[in-house]
């Protein structure tokens, strides 16, 4: 390395050394004190070392096991919907005018940057079963005393509905960048060939945005498997923890239940499967992106 590269490289890593610090102090030294923890019995009244024992314990906790399968219940309806929702949206706004892609744009991005708890509360109180706009329409129907949230058959498609058009709006604009990226000469050659626009949409979109797709994909899923607020605000996780998540049971066991032990060794699971879950689809991708 010359002497301007060494210098260079100096001050690269003295421009860096207020983000490392950041990050030490709030995420490294946070994640390693949590691990840390997950092996003692933790309480507001002291810490006890106790080894595995709160890991045996998941294995025997039914809110544990619960809220997994729940977590993976959202999963499924989740991902799928913010990938290809918003780009069948950004797909179809791209033949409108600028004003309409404004408009429409700005309706979608409005909940992401609105407060959760204002949007989970005005949808509390449309869902209420007794005096909400939903029950008023069902008592038009001859319908009355129905809860979606008393069953995980009705609640969890109704959560996974609300956390979707949540994060529509941030997506939306990243495929709708991703499509102005691409070329209209493309379109045009494709038209002349006589190509339908379903055939354009798998043909010349769909592979040409796949990296979109695949970025969408990965903070989809990581997001999935930390939903909070919603089931939270809506649901508190019942019936019978049937709409609860490892993250709802991380909270719980150690702002209500003053289990902070036992709550680490839950968030450090969720950490583990969040990790694999992530670095299986970076090598799923990126080993379909070398075959393309």
């Amino acid at each position: 390395m010359s002497k301007l590269e060494a210098r260079k490289a100096k001050w690269g890593y003295i421009f860096l050394l207020p983000w490392f610090a950041i990050f030490c102090v709030f995420y490294a030294y946070p994640l390693f004190y949590g691990v840390y923890v997950s092996f003692t019995d933790f309480t507001l009244g002291g810490k006890n070392w106790i080894g595995l024992a709160n890991y045996k314990k998941i294995f025997q906790d039914y809110a544990f096991w619960r809220s997994l399968l729940a977590m993976g219940t959202y999963a499924i309806l989740v991902i799928p919907l913010q990938m290809f929702l918003p780009l069948w949206m950004a797909n179809v706004l791209q033949k409108h005018g600028p004003k309409f892609n404004t408009v429409v744009k700005l309706l979608t991005y409005l909940p992401g940057v609105t407060c959760s708890v204002a949007l989970v509360l005005s949808w509390k109180f449309m869902l209420d079963p007794n005096f909400g706009i939903m029950a008023t329409i069902l008592r038009w129907c001859g319908i009355s005393g129905f809860s979606i949230f008393n069953s995980a058959k009705t609640a969890i498609p109704v959560l996974s509905i609300l956390i979707v058009f949540c994060n529509l709006g941030s997506n939306l604009i990243i495929y709708t960048v991703a499509l102005n990226a691409i070329p209209p000469d493309f379109y045009e050659a494709a038209e002349l060939d006589g190509a339908s626009r379903g055939q354009q949409l798998r043909k010349i979109t769909m592979p040409l945005v796949r990296p979109t797709i695949v970025y969408v994909l990965i903070t989809a899923t990581i997001s999935a498997l930390q939903i909070f607020v919603i089931p939270k605000l809506l649901t508190a996780g019942g019936p019978n923890y049937t709409t609860s998540t490892l993250l709802m049971q991380v909270y719980d066991t150690a702002f209500s239940n003053n289990q902070f032990g036992y709550a680490s060794a839950i968030g450090v699971i969720l950490f583990v499967l969040t990790a694999i879950v992530a670095v299986i689809q970076f090598r799923v991708t990126r080993r379909e992106n070398l075959e393309y």
